[in-house]
This record gives structure tokens, sequence and C-alpha cells, in this order.
């Protein structure tokens, strides 16, 4: 190989390489991980025989963290003096090549000068120093020149300038977290825990006019509205909690939709098509009526209709042999319909083999005939009008998200009252 191929080789390795780990820190990948890999790929890449990755430590010291290669056993933890070296090229910011460490009068620290050549990269600005990685190679070795010195140092500079940017996007990740925290404790306060003190003292004024043994009628008053606010506060605490539990309950129907078939891509091996109407208009990219939909659509709602979807694309996935898959969700507002109320329907069809060649092809589908069912709604599975292929149809009526609390609580508290003495039941 010439050496102008050779030197374009190694330059684009040292590009791919920072890109590299670019891609990782935006992966998540952790921290610990990402700077051990700096280490390694710039000792392959420089052809050196050891490298160390210097870091700020304890009381503003600069410590050996990460080492890799020959003659490294004891370097992890030295601290570096601040007159040295790799002091220098942080304050600085500014490469330093040295062509022997073993012969430098400069070196302080007397297991570097096993090495000979050494090249020290700063990683960062004089303003935000991350770090030094520093190249090392044996004595008698060819030392590094201006074109090593120059790579190291960009390859260098782009990691540090990642990992300011995890480090950015960790510390905004944080003040969203302190956010939502705050949030929900100002929800528990001002809802739920202000609500219970009201209703504790609606309580006491009860405890003291029936000490009293005073106006009957109106301690029942008290008592039925002291109910309602315990009601209240129920439902205000359970919904804070299913927010903390599902978190995707802040996020919309038609976001979800839009990502469950996009994640259905890898199952099915072709993206499925995506149509979501609302009183027959069909949403673009960006719509308004998104919006709507997600007010129209109560969040137990949404999440039986991605759970159909999700079940829908998947028995596709596993049964039908489609080329294609088409999931239509079209949702009819109160105003637009003819009961009042409102409704969901949700297709997915295929151009798949049917359900007449497929044996067992219901199986696992009867949770979808279940959750219809729970709203009051309908479910069929069938061949596909077009005559290749399946369709399920799913649907259910529009209901309000206090509706199905109030049933929910109803449900509970006959439940609860089934199980109480008999003599504790109230009558009438």
């Amino acid at each position: 190989m010439i050496p102008a191929e050779a030197d374009a080789i190694e330059r684009e390795k040292w590009l791919s390489a920072g890109s590299e780990i670019t891609t990782m820190l935006l992966q998540g990948q952790p921290e610990e991980d990402v700077l051990e890999h700096i280490v390694t790929v710039a000792r392959e890449i420089a052809h050196a025989d050891a490298a160390l990755l210097i870091l700020p430590g304890l009381k503003g010291e600069l410590v050996v963290e990460i080492v890799r290669g020959w003659g490294t056993e004891d370097l992890l933890g030295l601290s570096m003096p601040r007159d040295g070296v790799a002091w220098t090229a942080l304050r600085t910011g500014r490469a330093r090549n040295i062509p022997s460490l073993a012969t430098a009068r400069s070196i302080a620290v007397p297991e570097m000068r096993r090495y000979g050549p050494a090249l020290y990269a700063p990683m960062g600005t004089t303003e935000k120093p991350v770090g030094v990685l520093v190249l090392l190679r044996k004595v008698g070795q060819e030392s590094f020149i201006s074109k090593d010195q120059e790579r190291a140092s960009t390859f260098a500079d782009q990691a540090a300038l990642a990992l300011v940017i995890s480090e950015a996007r960790q510390t905004k990740d944080m003040g969203k977290l302190v956010e939502e925290r705050e949030r929900i404790a100002r929800d528990l306060h001002d809802l739920a825990i202000q609500q219970l003190f009201a209703t504790g003292m609606q309580l006491e004024v009860v405890r003291r006019r029936a000490a009293r043994g005073l106006d009957k009628a109106g301690l029942i008053a008290i008592l039925d509205e002291a109910l309602d606010n315990i009601d209240n506060s129920v439902r205000e605490i359970r919904s804070i909690v299913h927010s903390l539990r599902d978190p995707d309950a802040a996020t919309g129907l038609v976001e979800r939709l839009r990502r469950e078939t996009s994640l259905a891509r890898t199952g099915l091996g072709f993206a499925p098509s995506l149509v979501i109407t609302l009183d027959d208009r069909s949403l673009g990219v960006l719509d308004q009526d998104e919006q709507v939909i997600d007010d129209l659509v109560n969040r137990f709602l949404t999440d039986d209709v991605l759970a159909v979807c999700r079940e829908g694309l998947a028995n596709a996935a596993r049964h039908a042999q489609a080329q294609s898959v088409a999931v239509r969700v079209a949702v009819t507002s109160p105003q637009m319909s003819e009961d009042g109320i409102g409704r969901v329907d949700v297709e997915v069809e295929d151009d798949g083999i049917g359900l007449q060649f497929v044996s067992g092809r219901k199986s696992g589908t009867w949770n979808i005939a279940a959750r219809a069912r729970q709203h009051g709604g309908d479910y069929v599975l069938e061949n596909s009008p077009s005559g290749q292929g399946a369709i399920l149809r799913w649907n259910a009526p529009l209901r309000s998200n206090r509706t199905i609390e109030q049933e929910a609580l109803g449900a509970e508290a006959a439940i609860d009252a089934a199980d109480l003495p008999e003599e504790w039941k109230f009558q009438g």
C-alpha cells in the first residue's frame, strides 16, 4: 500500500472512531464504557503500546482513571504532578509530543519513565477541560509525528464534545425529573391533601354535633358531602399513581399509534400503513385534530385501542404471510354521531393467506373481544372483503374519564359492601 493510501485510511479511522463515540453516547451507553472505548480505539489506531485516560479527581487532582496496554498495571490511580506534562496540556489546551519519557527531565512520575515516545492530547477546552488522553510507545519505538498529534487532538476534542453534550442532556433530564416531582407534589398538595384536610374538618364538625345530639339531618348532609370528597380524593390519587406507573399516560393516542406501527416494522419485515381520521377527516403528520382526538378518547380506552392494534399487527406478523398491512383508526365525535356519544373504530387488515388456511388463527384474540365488551363495543375477525387476507374490526363508544372512574368506584363500593357484616350495611 502506498503511503498516501495508508494515510487516508488512518485519517478515516480517526474520523469514524470519533463518530462512534458520539453514537454510543446518543444511544445512552454508560459513560464508563464510552471512556474505556476512547482509550482502546485510540491506542489501536495510533499503533501505541499503551494508552491512558487522565481525568479530574478528588480535591482537584488529575488521576489516571483508565489504562490499556503494555506496562500499565501500576499506573491506575496515580496522581499527576501539577507542574507535569498532563497539567500543562490541560491548562493550555494544546497537545504535547514527547520524544522519550525515559530521558525527559520534566517527568516526575517514575512509573512513566518506562516509556519512550508519548503524546498528550487534552480533551475539552481551557474553559471546560474534560481530561487528557495519553498515547505511549516503548523505548526505542518510532516517535509520534505532527500528523499523529493533529489527528489524536481532533479525536480527543470530538470525544470531549460528545461527553459535554451527554452531560448537558443528563442535566436536562435531571431537571425534568425534578420538575415532574415538583408537579406531583403540587398535585398531591393542591388536590388530594387539601381535599382530605377539608373532609377531616367536616368530620370534626360531625363529631362535635353528634356529641351534643343535635341536627340529625344536618349530620347526614355533612357525611354525604364528606364521602363525596373522599371519592374525589381517591380519584385524584389514582390518577397521579396511574401517570407514575405508565410513562405513556401523558402521551396522546395519535402519537402512540404512530409509535406502535413503527415498532411493528421489525416483526412484519415492512412498515404497515396507518390512517387516522376524525369525523371522516384524515390527519396529516401534524394536525390540530390530534388534540381533539386525545381529548375525546379517554385514557382507559386509549390503552385498549393500542392493545387491539398491537395484537392485530402481531397476529399478521405471526400468521398472515402478508405483503402489506393497513391499520385504520376512525374517531367519530359525539356531535357527529347519531347516538350523541361518539365512537372509535379500529381496523387491521392484511393481504395474506386469510383465516381458512390458518389453524388456530383466533388464538390470542379472545382478549380483544374482552376489551370490546368491557367498553360496550363489538369485535369481529373475518376474511377480508377483498377476497385476500383477513380483517380485524373493533369498536367502542366514547365515554369520559369521569364516567368510567365513577363506574369503577361504584364497582369497588359494591364489592366492599358485599364483604361487610350484614348489620353494617346501610338500608334504603
